[in-house]
């Protein structure tokens, strides 16, 4: 992984909140769609979706958000 990549995954890391991070993706990456967001944290992190909650209107921007917020909430463990 390059400079780049290990500076905006520390800056994903470090946010305070998913809004926080999103925003970071959106300045330093070229995803916008939350589509390219979610497989960027696909590819930058090992996470993965194991369940979904049924009757959500929008998987992809659900998975997102919780994938976004794990990463986030991970360096308080």
């Amino acid at each position: 992984m390059d400079t780049g990549k290990e500076a905006i995954k520390t800056m994903i890391e470090f946010s305070d909140t998913w809004e926080e991070a999103d925003k970071v993706i959106i300045e330093f990456t070229p995803c916008r769609a939350t589509a390219e967001k979610l497989s960027y944290l696909y590819g930058m992190f090992d996470v993965s979706i194991i369940a979904r909650i049924d009757g959500v209107t929008d998987p992809t921007e659900s998975d997102y958000r919780a994938v976004l917020s794990a990463i986030v909430n991970q360096k308080w463990r």
